[in-house]
């Protein structure tokens, strides 16, 4: 079945997109109105606040600023050029947030000055590692003191990890492809992780239905650009250079399963504990693994231009 957009709906869409920018600045105006001169840190959205909230804290904790999720990427580089607009000054004191993802800048300037971007795809990227599994395996999953039950557990994550990374690539590249074309994509992207694969916690597998029904499109690419995105995308490194949020549903979804384990009377990869332990796993949040990773290349140098 084919879906329509009427005329109107589509120019109230246009205009919205256009207006956000704007009503961001109001917003701003209104925080400065209560605080003048604060300063600013403009974020993709409400997830960036508890990651950046612990990575500034950890190098730069004399600086108190007011976070300013703006609804996107786009929206940030957006509200940034609008700002530079503006005759008064309401850019004073304002510095911006984004991930590179696979279209880095969207044809926006750099401005290094003023933005920091990650130099991995995503925040989430940052935290979905071996280092930061090692330190919930330490705290949330009670197996201090147990360097070898930490051990067979991290081996295991690795290969799950390598297993999520083969079984989502083709899905990545279709993503790359769209991105870096400037596609619009004719649908979300899955928000849960049965959308993208199959995991338990032995096992990591494709779903059923092919990338073209999750990553979808209607624009085509020449045989000549097809080929050098192909070479593009096989040089990136997966883990720091796939779609980060895909990363961290894989995650999510396996400390639910290795925390059930972890509370089974017959636990599969925590049997020499013989304790059983409850864990939340939903309680495990992108601050909380935030405050367990190492913070983005270039971050700390960025923090210390920051007046």
């Amino acid at each position: 079945m084919t879906l329509s957009v009427s005329n109107d709906e589509y120019v109230n869409k246009l205009r919205a997109a256009r207006e956000r920018p704007a009503v961001l600045k109001v917003k701003l105006a209104s925080v400065r109105s209560s605080n003048p001169g604060c300063l600013v840190f403009a974020f993709e959205g409400d997830a960036d606040k508890g990651a950046y909230f612990q990575w500034v804290k950890r190098l730069r904790s004399d600086l108190v600023y007011e976070p300013f999720p703006c609804g996107g990427k786009r929206q940030v580089l957006e509200f940034r050029e609008m700002l530079k607009r503006d005759l008064g000054d309401l850019a004073a004191r304002v510095y911006f947030f984004i991930d590179r993802d696979f279209d880095e800048f969207r044809g926006f300037d750099a401005d290094p000055a003023t933005t920091f971007a990650t130099d991995q795809y995503s925040i989430e990227n940052y935290l979905v590692t071996r280092e930061v599994l090692e330190e919930l395996l330490k705290d949330e999953f009670h197996c201090h003191a147990e360097p070898d039950v930490r051990s067979k557990c991290l081996d295991v994550f690795d290969k799950r990890l390598a297993e999520f990374l083969a079984a989502t690539e083709a899905i990545n590249f279709r993503l790359f492809i769209a991105r870096r074309n400037g596609f619009v994509l004719k649908k979300h992207l899955p928000t849960r992780i049965n959308g993208i694969a199959q995991v338990a916690l032995d096992a990591v597998n494709p779903v059923a239905i092919g990338p073209e029904k999750i990553v979808i499109f209607d624009e085509q690419v020449t045989i000549e650009r097809f080929q050098a995105l192909k070479e593009d995308f096989a040089a990136l490194n997966p883990p720091m250079h796939y779609r980060g949020k895909f990363k961290l549903l894989f995650f999510m979804k396996w400390l639910e399963l290795l925390a059930a384990d972890r509370a089974a009377q017959n636990s599969t990869h925590f049997e020499k504990l013989k304790n059983p332990k409850g864990v939340n796993s939903g309680g495990i949040t992108i601050g909380a693994l935030a405050s367990k990773s190492d913070a983005p290349i270039g971050l700390k140098d960025f923090l210390h231009t920051v007046h």
